[in-house]
């Protein structure tokens, strides 16, 4: 366990936790305990007894594999998504957080830090996070959530630029395999959001008490934002797409250019090889082996065939 912060108007106060399990009610308006992940099981269920919430919650909190998913009981609610940290092209790492809405505050669970942002407008009483209630806090926390995604699609959209100038100039090997490894990653943030936003739109719908009607515009923000995440991950998908067909298309045409080459340069030799393939067989009788003229005008009749073959293919645009 980490440390609990009691907040209300006018008053801040941060206490770090022991092994003790904390009262869910605290001396000003809201209460946020913190509990950093992994959370030991024993005590995570002794604790979740204590404050008196469903005993299903603990089993959620522990089940670090569990789909996105919210659920309403009589006086609370439990939210649990996944928060994936920032990577470049390696593999993504997603981590679950667990969010406990009650009356009088809210319990998370989740990596230390994740938070950071939200304890500092807290204790600096910057925005309206001081003068809401718990609902509030809730709202604020799963928006905090949504932030290392927006930092991923970020990065993402950087190097799909990179990824689309070297399509075009500078076509190789190398692209396509960082662009299977964007494929991966885009694929393992479309799995992860796209329940996010089922939960959010669930959180939006439900008539549940503990969310004020007056806090429900926030709400309706935090889905617009993972709105926006789902539809720049669309967007990015289907940049991958035509990035691949643009590679799959540049590749071609060198290869078609390379072939047009190499094919200019047979049609050219092709017949100066007939030339000295005749002058070449071992016949007995051959009246310009006897002509002492007869090397230097070969030469040149090889000379003017092959100027007239790449003149008529210029003039062709054949190169």
């Amino acid at each position: 366990m980490s440390e609990l912060i009691d907040y209300g108007t006018e008053r801040f106060a941060r206490e770090t936790l022991g092994t003790n399990v904390p009262e869910l009610v605290g001396t000003e308006a809201v209460r946020w305990i913190l509990w950093d992940a992994p959370a030991q099981e024993s005590m995570l269920r002794a604790a979740v007894a204590a404050w008196g919430l469903h005993p299903h919650i603990a089993t959620d909190l522990l089940d670090t594999e569990a789909r996105a998913n919210l659920e309403e009981y009589p006086d609370h609610l439990y939210m649990d998504l996944d928060v994936v940290v920032p990577s470049d092209l390696g593999a993504l790492k997603f981590e679950q957080v667990g969010l406990v809405l009650h009356a009088h505050g809210v319990l998370t669970l989740c990596r230390p830090g994740l938070f950071n942002a939200v304890e500092e407008r807290i204790e600096a009483q910057r925005g309206l996070v001081r003068s809401k209630g718990s609902d509030y806090l809730f709202i604020r926390l799963i928006d905090a959530a949504l932030k290392p995604y927006e930092l991923q699609l970020d990065h993402l959209e950087g190097v799909l630029e990179r990824l689309e100038t070297e399509v075009v100039h500078r076509p190789s090997q190398r692209i396509i395999v960082n662009i299977l490894k964007v494929k991966r990653q885009i694929s393992a943030l479309r799995r992860h959001v796209a329940p996010l936003r089922e939960v959010v739109n669930s959180l939006e719908t439900s008539t549940h008490g503990i969310v004020k009607r007056e806090n429900r515009p926030y709400v309706r923000d935090v889905k617009g934002k993972v709105q926006s995440l789902y539809e720049r991950l669309e967007a990015q998908r289907s940049l991958l797409e035509s990035l691949e067909s643009l590679y799959v298309s540049s590749v071609s045409q060198r290869t078609n250019e390379v072939m047009r080459i190499l094919t200019v340069f047979s049609a050219v030799f092709m017949p100066l090889t007939f030339i000295a393939g005749v002058y070449g067989m071992n016949f007995a009788w051959m009246p310009e082996l006897e002509w002492s003229w007869g090397y230097p005008v070969v030469l040149l009749v090889m000379a003017a065939v092959a100027i007239s073959m790449i003149a008529w293919m210029k003039q062709k645009r054949f190169w």
